[in-house]
């Protein structure tokens, strides 16, 4: 009896593991960008997962074997006080797995970069105006406009035929539609909702002559490829601080500004297409 007993409990752990019913967890090692700025935060399926040093350790609940799991997994990378970078994956595992995921590298079709606004000086703006010689004929381009100081002062001052700008969040569309109102020159000034990352909203650039810009690192160099393709040969490119990913600048200054700080000016002059 006793016999027979052992032989009908080997039989149905055989049993199970042959359905697949043993359950084992498995284990996702993430390497991250530690950020200097702000400890990088790397959420699994939304949950927080500590640690440090580029490396965040993932243990999923035990799983069923011979099946497929998915998770998601992001990073969010602040490099400095005025950039996010949303970085987001999907793994796919099984049961007793180990997967390595590395977040250190970016996707350009995946990753969301944030940049916050922070307003140029008015007298820079003059400044990068006077490099770039706009003038009566000139349409006058901002890819995340902010308040629009960069288009609103060409064209009042120096009577630019046209400003456009385009903002991806929404209330700064208002702000700076409304600054244009309130300075009268609101037939001059073309503000409209979209993503400088996307070549469909920034199409618009192609019209301009004039590209003013105040925009960050991570950001410019993603715009980079989009801006030489779109803009037309001799259009001037001005940057305050920021240069455009390894497209290398015609010229850098140095100006003084009205609060004694220094502030460095790129240009750039768009060649002709090869």
């Amino acid at each position: 009896m006793m016999r027979m007993l052992c032989v009908g409990v080997t039989a149905v752990v055989l049993l199970g593991l042959a359905t697949g019913q043993e359950k084992k967890a498995a284990t996702i090692k993430i390497a991250v960008t530690e950020s200097t700025f702000k400890p990088t935060i790397v959420k699994v399926d939304g949950v927080e997962i500590k640690g440090a040093d580029g490396t965040r350790i993932f243990t999923t609940p035990a799983l069923e074997a011979g099946k497929e799991y998915k998770f998601a997994v992001e990073a969010l990378i602040e490099p400095n006080n005025y950039t996010k970078i949303t970085r987001p994956r999907v793994v796919t595992l099984k049961a007793g797995e180990e997967v390595k995921l590395d977040l250190t590298t970016e996707d350009k079709k995946l990753d969301k970069i944030v940049v916050r606004w922070v307003p140029t000086p008015g007298d820079i703006v003059d400044k990068m105006a006077e490099l770039a010689k706009i003038g009566k004929d000139d349409v006058v381009f901002d890819p995340g406009c902010g308040d629009a100081v960069m288009l609103i002062r060409p064209v009042k001052k120096l009577g630019a035929k046209k400003g456009i700008g385009i903002d991806i969040d929404p209330k700064m569309v208002k702000i700076a539609q409304d600054k244009a109102k309130e300075e009268g020159i609101a037939d001059k000034i073309v503000i409209t909702q979209g993503d400088i990352l996307n070549e469909k909203d920034m199409a618009v650039c192609a019209e301009a002559s004039v590209v003013l810009i105040y925009i960050g690192d991570d950001l410019g160099a993603r715009m980079a490829p989009v801006l030489q393709k779109l803009l037309k040969p001799g259009t001037r490119v001005i940057s305050h601080r920021f240069k455009l990913g390894d497209w290398e600048p015609d010229k850098t200054v140095t100006v003084k500004g009205e609060d004694g700080d220094e502030y460095k000016l790129h240009t750039w002059i768009v060649k002709e297409k090869k």
